[in-house]
């Protein structure tokens, strides 16, 4: 079976302008004015966007309603990839990234509006339970619950949270996340999920100090080759044999919410005993039965 898929990044961009955006994050001088050069080609070559600003090894675009992710370096390429890598089973906590150029020049993900503070403080809680489900599998960097990391956080339209840069995620069999004490532990997130701290001697380390250990080579190794990962375009409109696993996943409505809520059960259970959730502005009272359900309810308006 046959289908028509798109590519946003064939629909804007030609061979010869992603060759001569590469080009630019060879350029022997900072990512700043790195992304001052491709932003000023981009308007040369009447390439309709909005500037959603750079970060540290990417700018930020907006085409057509979608968030464009540039590499201004090989660290912003690896960025790239990592996202394409674990978009789809961050499900549904993070930015969905839609397609990944070979070499991770480009990315396209879904547009979300960025938190403001005052949603900031209204949803730590909420912050605290995705980002307690996402720690059985990976470690992820950079999106604790603080001041400094809620501009990595968003909000979809129907008031889901989102993470919007996931780049600094390894799975928790990565074998750099362990102390280096004699115990060798496995380490584990604090209360805010902003350091990693050994279970057995109580070191605690910033996730940049573990990150920094790892090299491009051991990135590369874990990405592998993305083209496995979707379908590979090469130009804006294409023909392509359905592959089921590229497909978008549905879930109906009711099972969606009922999946959702039953988590938030567990969460708030286990977090009362567990993590004082009382700082983040919940009851710490003992919850079951019809009690639990309302509180369900109203946890869900926060």
């Amino acid at each position: 079976m046959k289908n028509v898929k798109r590519s946003l990044i064939f629909q804007y961009f030609t061979k010869e302008n992603l060759l001569e955006i590469y080009r630019r994050t060879l350029v022997d001088t900072d990512n700043n004015k790195k992304a001052q050069l491709i932003t000023e080609y981009l308007k040369e070559q009447n390439i309709p966007f909005e500037s959603l600003g750079n970060g540290t090894n990417r700018l930020g675009i907006n085409i057509d309603g979608y968030a464009v992710k540039i590499a201004l370096d090989r660290d912003g390429m690896i960025d790239n990839q990592r996202e394409m890598l674990y978009s789809k089973d961050l499900q549904p906590y993070v930015a969905k990234m839609y397609e990944c150029l070979p070499n991770g020049l480009l990315g396209v993900l879904e547009y979300v509006h960025i938190f403001t503070y005052e949603q900031f403080l209204g949803n730590r809680a909420k912050m605290a339970a995705i980002l307690e489900q996402i720690a059985e599998k990976f470690f992820i960097g950079d999106v604790g619950i603080t001041d400094k990391n809620y501009v990595n956080w968003g909000i979809r339209m129907d008031g889901s949270l989102v993470i919007l840069d996931y780049a600094y995620i390894y799975n928790v069999k990565f074998n750099l996340f362990t102390c280096t004490c004699e115990s060798e532990s496995l380490l584990q997130y604090d209360n805010d999920y902003v350091h990693l701290v050994c279970p057995s001697c109580g070191r605690k380390f910033k996730f940049g100090e573990i990150r920094r250990k790892i090299t491009r080579q051991q990135q590369q190794e874990e990405i592998g080759d993305i083209r496995r990962l979707s379908y590979n375009l090469t130009e804006a409109v294409q023909k392509v044999t359905i592959v089921p696993e590229f497909e978008p996943t549905t879930q109906s409505e009711t099972t969606k919410e009922q999946s959702e809520k039953a988590y938030v059960k567990k969460f708030i259970k286990r977090y009362y005993k567990k993590k004082k959730m009382e700082k983040y502005g919940l009851i710490p009272d003992d919850l079951d039965g019809e009690d639990l359900d309302a509180y369900v309810d109203a946890y869900e308006m926060i």
